[in-house]
């Protein structure tokens, strides 16, 4: 079968690329009766936002499915039980929840019958953000290539873990089948936006392709759509740094996301809550701005810790207890399903009693299936982590960067990448700190 494989930076239009050539291929009249396009991605929200893309074009008729690898593989190891042996079963319940069932069905998908089985249901199959395949997840796309068409998107730049070495993968998806290499940047026409991100990509000095301005002795560093400044911060003294971020959401028109790689730095919190709280005031003018309410956008396991962190749940307990303890908290929808669910255990079952990590498990399995639905409430901006941003666009960011941004210099690079290339209009970057500006990942 062919492999068409698109790679680029940030905003040269990879999934756009993916989805029309898909739409081609099914003009070209790769699905017969009973076949679907199959899209697989890493996690819930790219599931979600790729099935809108496809729900868009007409070509698909709604013959898609759009699943997690880890869906997939579960699904693929529930239909095909009776090919798995005792020693496939031993190796995949050694991994976590999430790479156990893909390293299940990768094992399954080594025999021609399997991927036969695959190929009859979904000739053709879509990924995006492939840069971050692990060896399980690559492994099935590996094993579906010889019987599935493929149609691939990655950038090696963007893959966010650590020390993860992307070069064995990308040699594979470039030698797969036909590569199209992906050039010009359509997320942005904005030319300080531009030159920032590619400078922070390349390794060179950020500030070598802005201009300097200094006011009230701080030099902040600025190009069209771009600003780089610093936020001193002593003694732990969030005052100011919400003072700025409150500054640079009233400088800009429509909604702003705020970025940052480390949720749970102190300062960063603090700050926010004063930015969400209370009014700022220009001393010059005695203008006021703010407050500026937000939310955060969470991964799912992230959601149900803070759902879970000031409930003092039992270690066993009754149905009855648990009802007295949390029925305060069924606003929450994932509480409320929670609640539900052991509701009807009890009256099906006889479940009187419950355990705090089945409790626990109730809350986060509503978590996810409520992700995975998109059910999610906004009110006002966004705050969330620059690895949740992933393969998102904004009109407005703010990258906030902490001293807690870990990792080598390499992934200090990527993680500000891709914070700056979220930004379809304009971008500030605030260093948290004095002095940071001639190390990485701002200068070589």
């Amino acid at each position: 079968m062919t492999f068409d494989f698109f790679e680029g930076a940030a905003g040269t239009g990879k999934t756009h690329n993916l989805v029309g050539r898909a739409g081609e291929i099914v003009q070209d009249g790769v699905l017969g009766d009973g076949h679907k396009l199959l899209a697989l991605t890493f996690m819930n929200g790219a599931r979600r936002r790729l099935d809108a893309r496809l729900g868009e074009n007409p070509a698909f008729r709604r013959r898609f499915d759009c699943q997690t690898f880890d869906v997939f593989a579960r699904t693929l190891a529930a239909r095909r039980r009776s090919l798995i042996t005792p020693v496939m079963q031993a190796q995949a319940d050694a991994l976590d929840q999430f790479d156990g069932p893909c390293a299940l069905a990768a094992a399954l998908l080594e025999q021609e019958a399997v991927r036969q089985w695959v190929a009859r249901s979904y000739p053709l199959i879509l990924v995006d953000e492939a840069q971050d395949l692990d060896e399980y997840r690559l492994s099935i796309l590996q094993r579906l290539s010889p019987s599935c068409r493929i149609v691939a998107a990655a950038d090696a730049f963007q893959c966010l873990h650590n020390g993860r070495d992307t070069a064995p993968l990308m040699q594979w998806l470039e030698g797969a089948g036909q590569t199209h290499r992906l050039t010009q940047v359509r997320r942005t026409t904005q030319q300080g936006l531009l030159a920032a991100a590619l400078a922070v990509r390349e390794g060179r000095d950020v500030k070598a392709v802005l201009t300097a301005r200094t006011a009230q002795n701080r030099t902040s560093w600025s190009g069209m759509g771009f600003r780089l400044l610093e936020a001193s911060i002593r003694n732990n003294n969030s005052g100011l740094l919400a003072w700025v971020i409150a500054n640079e959401i009233n400088q800009r028109q429509g909604s702003v996301v705020i970025l940052t790689p480390d949720a749970n730095h102190q300062v960063i919190r603090a700050a926010l809550q004063t930015v969400q709280t209370k009014q700022q005031t220009y001393k010059n003018s005695g203008v006021n701005f703010g407050p500026y309410p937000h939310t955060w956008d969470r991964h799912d396991n992230e959601e149900a810790t803070a759902l879970l962190a000031d409930i003092a749940l039992p270690e066993a307990a009754s149905y009855a207890d648990l009802r007295a303890l949390l029925t305060p908290l069924a606003g929450n929808a994932p509480i409320a399903q929670a609640l539900s669910r052991m509701d009807r255990l009890r009256r099906a079952h006889g479940h009187t009693a419950f355990t705090a990590a089945q409790v626990t498990e109730f809350v986060r399995e509503s978590v996810r299936n409520r992700s995975r639905l998109g059910f999610q409430q906004q009110r006002g901006h966004l705050v969330m982590t620059i690895q949740r941003a992933k393969n998102r666009e904004f009109p407005n960011v703010i990258v906030l960067w902490p001293h807690t941004a870990t990792g080598s210099a390499e992934h200090l690079r990527r993680l500000l990448y891709n914070g700056i290339t979220r930004a379809q209009n304009h971008c500030t970057v605030i260093v948290l700190g004095q002095n940071r500006m001639n190390a990485p990942p701002f200068a070589p």
